[in-house]
């Protein structure tokens, strides 16, 4: 027994031992980093949630640091020594331990600039802790980078008696006044078909938006629309948005039928097979179809309704909701085998007259008026950003996007596995995959995935996503979206971190109309994202079957985004010096 008891204690005294020794070796460890020492010194300086060496470039003018000390201050002692130069406001703020001071600026701190922070040795303990050498901590703020200034309506189409509120945005707010000139152009008269509040606008500093109000008068007279086309000029601190003019339609009455797409589709399948046909969307029941008709004004021609193509037939009425597919009749075989089951969505009229070329104007008219154009009138579309040769246009949520000449050349033999589908079949569709990586963004912070309704979703669960990691194959379903409705051009955003991404993004970040957290975003740039539509893969950005690393579609710390013809990606861990996406290299194609 006494031999036991003996071992028994044997094995208490190694243990502890070992503990002590433990405990000894992190306590050398932690003295190794912070030396036992009464002087007084900073410890730490924190900047944007990361620890700072040395200097700190590219301060933020609104940013502030946290200084660590080694005890807590004399605030009296402290605050009368302590400077930054060039002389500025700031403020301290303290722990209830007093060793923990966070600055902060009371003003903004100029664009490119140096600062000095200044703590000369002295006694500054609450205990009468001295330093024994003087401390300084530059600091530069980072450069002026003008932002983008873009404009945009609810609706580009408006009604008479109806007023329209334009906004004008910035990509990111600055320390700076943005101004800008209104300019109009236009087949429609200011002062006669419409009035605007003002012409000059300012943007103050640390907002990034403006509106004014365009309202259109009410006439006696039935005319076709006309257009306001709007533009910036006399930028002051801001660089205008490469999408160009506002072009709006001023109608006589909200229509019953409008142009919803319009394509000249050729060698989509290495062969010279064609569908030329022209889309419209009906808005509200039509007793008598009869009324209305289509004509091409082919190569620049003014339009004439004596040239009308096409009346749809005597005794026809449509409903809320139906489209309509006018489609050239020796494409009609075609226009089946390419739309696949899309093309059961269609009330298919055939004629022999459908016979645009992708450079000529589409007018729909209502008892001999125009009512709408695709295009524009006595403009050869040749070189246009409207031009649909071998290609499509399509209305979304009332914007036209465009394809592009030769978009649909050797894309895929059908729509569904073309690369510049047209929209209309896919009621959602993917829209971009992130896996940035920012500076002082955590590794999940930039993980997202973004769609587009291209239609009305009444039940938005029929749809699921899933990422295919590693080239390992479909993982099936493993997020399925909530049983909620979107409307037709809603932005949808799933993010593993929706406050990290909104830093990021800014401003636009507004843009996104639904926007969803889920840790299932877990994409690392070199996995495949799956669409699903009742359980079955509908679309998928790179290759389930294959690890995407060195492959084209590979977008590691960066992003892939789907235009209306391809998908593009940035260039690998291109934002990793951003500190936002207007600092970036390469800004997600979306915000930008």
């Amino acid at each position: 027994m006494k031999k036991q008891f003996k071992s028994i204690l044997l094995l208490l005294l190694i243990a502890s031992t070992a503990i002590l020794t433990y405990f000894s070796c992190e306590n050398n460890d932690i003295n190794e980093t912070y030396p036992i020492t009464n002087d007084f010194r900073v410890l730490k300086v924190n900047y944007n949630g990361n620890a700072i060496t040395g200097s700190i470039a590219n301060f933020d003018p609104l940013g502030q640091m946290e200084l660590i000390f080694s005890h807590g201050v004399n605030k009296t002692a402290f605050e009368t020594a302590i400077s930054i130069s060039p002389a500025i406001d700031y403020t301290l703020s303290y722990d209830e331990t007093n060793s923990f001071i966070t600055i902060g600026f009371n003003s903004p701190l100029e664009y490119e600039t140096n600062y000095t922070l200044s703590l000369p040795k002295g006694t500054y303990g609450a205990g009468d802790e001295s330093s024994i050498a003087d401390y300084q901590l530059l600091f530069s703020t980072k450069a002026f980078v003008p932002p983008v200034l873009s404009i945009s309506v609810e609706s580009t189409d408006f009604f008479e008696g109806e007023d329209l509120t334009l906004t004008a945005s910035l990509s990111a707010s600055i320390l700076e006044d943005v101004s800008f000139d209104i300019v109009l152009s236009g087949t429609a008269e200011l002062d006669v078909d419409y009035t605007i509040e003002q012409t000059s606008l300012i943007i103050p500093a640390g907002e990034t938006s403006a509106t004014i109000l365009i309202s259109s008068l009410v006439d006696i007279e039935t005319e076709s629309p006309e257009t306001i086309i709007i533009d910036v000029d006399n930028l002051v601190n801001s660089v205008p948005s490469t999408s160009g003019a506002l072009t709006l339609n001023l109608i006589d009455e909200a229509p019953l039928l409008e142009f919803k797409g319009v394509m000249e589709l050729q060698s989509y399948n290495g062969t010279s097979s064609q569908v030329r046909a022209v889309h419209l969307s009906v808005l509200a029941d039509i007793a008598d179809l009869s009324v209305y008709g289509v004509e091409i004004a082919s190569n620049g021609a003014v339009p004439n309704p004596a040239d009308i193509e096409f009346t749809f037939p005597i005794g026809s009425s449509a409903s809320a909701g139906d489209q309509l597919f006018i489609v050239r009749d020796i494409d009609l075989a075609n226009a089946q085998a390419y739309f696949e089951s899309c093309f059961d969505s269609f009330t298919v009229f055939e004629t022999t007259k459908m016979t645009a070329n992708g450079d000529d104007v589409f007018v729909l008219y209502k008892e001999g008026t125009a009512i709408e154009y695709f295009g524009e009138p006595g403009v050869d579309g040749t070189g246009e950003i409207w031009e649909y040769t071998d290609s499509w246009a399509y209305k979304l949520d009332g914007q036209w996007i465009y394809a592009g000449a030769g978009a649909v050349v050797n894309a895929g033999a059908t729509n569904a596995t073309s690369t510049a589908a047209y929209p209309f079949c896919s009621p959602l569709q993917l829209q971009g995959v992130t896996a940035m990586v920012w500076s002082g963004a955590g590794v999940n912070d930039g993980k997202t995935i973004h769609v587009r309704a291209n239609r009305d979703i009444s039940d938005l669960s029929e749809y699921g996503l899933g990422v295919a990691n590693n080239g390992g194959g479909t993982d099936g379903v493993e997020f399925t979206f909530p049983a909620v409705s979107v409307s037709e051009g809603d932005q949808i955003l799933i993010a593993r971190v929706p406050a990290a991404i909104a830093t990021y993004y800014g401003n636009c970040y507004n843009n996104f109309d639904l926007v969803l957290q889920d840790d299932f975003v877990s994409q690392n740039g070199d996995d495949a994202i799956e669409l699903f539509y009742q359980g079955n893969v509908i679309e998928t950005f790179g290759d389930a079957n294959v690890d995407g690393t060195g492959q084209s579609w590979e977008y590691a710390g960066s992003w892939a985004y789907k235009t209306a013809r391809a998908w593009i990606n940035g260039a690998l861990d291109c934002a990793a010096t951003a500190t936002d996406n207007s600092s970036s290299s390469c800004p997600y194609p979306f915000c930008n």
